[in-house]
C-alpha cells in the first residue's frame, strides 16, 4: 500500500510538472490528485487510527480536538495562511506566542521558543499567458511552520 501511494504520488509530481495550461476543470483535477496522494501517503504511513483522523484534520484546516498547543512549553496559535493562486488556498500556520518557554508557569528567557517547520507540497496556480480563463499549474514545495517547542539558545550549546 505505501508503495503504491508513494509511486502514485511520485507520477502526480512528474505529470503535473508539464508546461501546459488547464481550464479550472483540468485545474480541479489536479488539486484532487494532490489532496487523494497526500491523505493517501499519510494514511499508509500512520499506523494508529488516532494519526490518520490527526492527519484528515489538519489537511482540512479544523484544529484537533486535544490542542497541544496550549499544553506546550513553548505555546503557539494557528492562523490561516490564505493565497487564492495555491492549491490548497488555506493553511494553517503555527505562531509562537511567547520568545521564552513557559517553565513553572511563567516565562524563562533562559530558553527560546522556536517554530517547528514542515515541508508540504501544494499546486501554484497563474493565468497563462495566452488564454486568461486557463491556468499554468506547477507543483511547489513550501516550508510551514506547524508547532513551536522549546530549545535552549544557541550560544549555551
Amino acid at each position: 500500500m505505501l508503495l503504491l501511494c508513494i509511486c502514485s504520488y511520485m507520477s502526480f509530481a512528474r505529470l503535473s510538472s508539464a508546461t501546459r495550461c488547464f481550464n479550472q476543470r483540468g485545474v480541479d483535477r489536479r488539486a484532487a490528485r494532490l489532496i487523494m496522494s497526500i491523505h493517501c501517503f499519510r494514511t499508509a504511513v500512520s499506523d494508529s487510527f488516532h494519526l490518520q483522523r490527526h492527519c484528515l484534520k489538519l489537511h482540512t484546516g479544523s484544529l484537533p480536538s486535544v490542542q497541544h498547543n496550549n499544553r506546550s512549553l513553548s505555546p503557539w496559535r494557528y492562523r490561516i495562511d490564505e493565497r487564492e493562486n495555491r492549491i490548497p488556498s488555506k493553511i494553517m500556520v503555527a505562531e509562537c506566542l511567547y520568545t521564552g518557554c513557559i517553565i513553572n508557569k511563567h516565562e524563562d528567557m533562559t530558553y527560546n521558543s522556536v517554530p517547528v517547520l514542515a515541508t508540504f507540497t501544494v499546486l501554484q496556480k497563474t493565468v497563462c499567458p495566452d488564454n486568461p480563463r486557463h491556468y499554468l499549474v506547477t507543483v511547489n514545495v513550501v516550508t510551514i511552520p506547524v508547532a513551536c517547542t522549546c530549545v535552549v539558545p544557541r550560544q549555551m550549546i
